[in-house]
């Protein structure tokens, strides 16, 4: 499994009736009928070349297609031969982890994180130097303190891998003063910053703020992509965007007939027409779950110690627990309601979070988001010891 890992926690319910455990997107919200539409105009179009090996750096129209939704989203201007497509973001992180880290190497990550990135990283042997998450996002004079540090004992941090937008788990938006902050220690520690901006698109309200790599001047920004939560996690299609010096790096890593040389002209052929009205009607979706979800946990947790986040889009909500709640009583409670959740220990990566845990609002329906909130809030209840 890789030097300091552990296996995934078991999830509190096998069959659960309010499946907020994993990340899943709405699948209500699939665009079916588009994507025969798209598919039977590519095949017409391009049939030949879909079904066979693909070029090494991933289909120039997908690439076309990422640069045009940075611009449409963020004014971001962002050519081609910058961006290598991968097997969705998780084998795009897994790429810069492969192309940055040796076994032993120092690397810093958020603390709460991403679990399935945890486990990736766990799987490359470097040493975790982990930094705390507030309300504002990656605490950078933390960030600052544990690069110092490191200096002093002689060492170097290779790469400091963040969430800036809509924080997975804990559901911040990094600022714009500490993502200067960020981008200006890692040109003063000599490191290397990988972006992971999986949520991006899905705001729901709050001012966007600039990426790490537009703030970026001296090419130490690596910034992963995906199109599963803007289409469709099926299609396993991610990348890297990177600065021109690291991409033969990055590619280096990519083996293979290229990547998904079907699936990338049909998501293609589908966004060329309707990414900008595809994702309004996603945001509105999963705007309506969050809200009810926190509509459903505040009214039976109104008046105790809890902390609910509210994040400004995304798909996750990150509870601290009351004072005094049993987790092992939650999970059985929890479980008899047929509800599931994610323990917050998973997202840590050096121990801690046993007083969290995070829900996602993002598959079940509102009804099921509110029904299912109103029942944990009442386990949680009954689960103080």
């Amino acid at each position: 499994i890789g030097m300091g890992a552990s296996l995934p926690p078991a999830r509190p319910v096998e069959h659960a009736q309010y499946d907020f455990g994993g990340g899943f997107p709405d699948p209500a919200s699939f665009p079916y009928d588009g994507i025969v539409e798209a598919t039977a105009r590519m095949m017409k179009a391009e049939g030949a070349q879909a079904l066979t090996y693909g070029t090494p750096q991933g289909y120039l129209g997908l690439r076309e297609l990422v640069c045009h939704k940075y611009e449409l989203f963020e004014g971001l201007k962002v050519k081609p031969e910058n961006i290598v497509v991968s097997n969705g973001s998780g084998h795009a992180l897994s790429l810069a982890f492969s192309a940055f880290l040796d076994v032993g190497d120092v690397m810093i990550t958020e603390a709460p994180t991403f679990s399935g990135t945890l486990h990736t990283i766990r799987r490359h042997g470097p040493e975790i130097v982990d930094v705390p998450v507030d309300g504002d996002g990656l605490v950078t004079s933390v960030l600052r303190e544990k690069l110092a540090a490191l200096r002093k004992q002689g060492r170097r941090c290779k790469l400091i891998y963040t969430i800036p937008n809509f924080q997975n788990p804990a559901g911040p938006t990094l600022t714009l003063k500490r993502r200067q902050e960020v981008v200006a220690l890692a040109q003063e520690f000599d490191t290397v910053i990988l972006e992971d901006d999986a949520y991006g698109e899905l705001r729901f309200e709050g001012e966007p703020q600039p990426s790490l790599f537009s703030l970026d001047t001296s090419g130490r920004v690596v910034r992963a992509g995906t199109i599963s939560k803007i289409l469709g996690a099926g299609m396993r299609l991610g990348w890297l965007l990177a600065p021109s010096a690291l991409v033969p790096v990055l590619q280096s890593f990519l083996f293979g007939g290229g990547v998904a040389p079907f699936t990338s002209r049909v998501s293609t052929w589908y966004m060329r027409d309707n990414m900008a009205e595809h994702v309004k009607v996603l945001v509105n979706v999963y705007r309506d779950k969050r809200d009810a979800m926190l509509r459903g946990l505040w009214e039976i947790l109104k008046g105790t110690d809890v902390e609910i986040s509210k994040p400004e889009g995304g798909f996750f909500i990150w509870i601290k627990l009351p004072a005094g709640t049993d987790t092992k009583r939650l999970q059985t409670l929890a479980g008899e309601a047929r509800v599931q959740y994610t323990a917050g220990p998973a997202f840590f990566p050096n121990g801690g979070g046993e007083r969290h845990i995070r829900l996602a609002f993002s598959y079940e329906s509102p009804e099921k988001c509110y029904e299912g909130a109103r029942l944990l809030a009442r386990a949680i209840v009954n689960a103080k010891a």
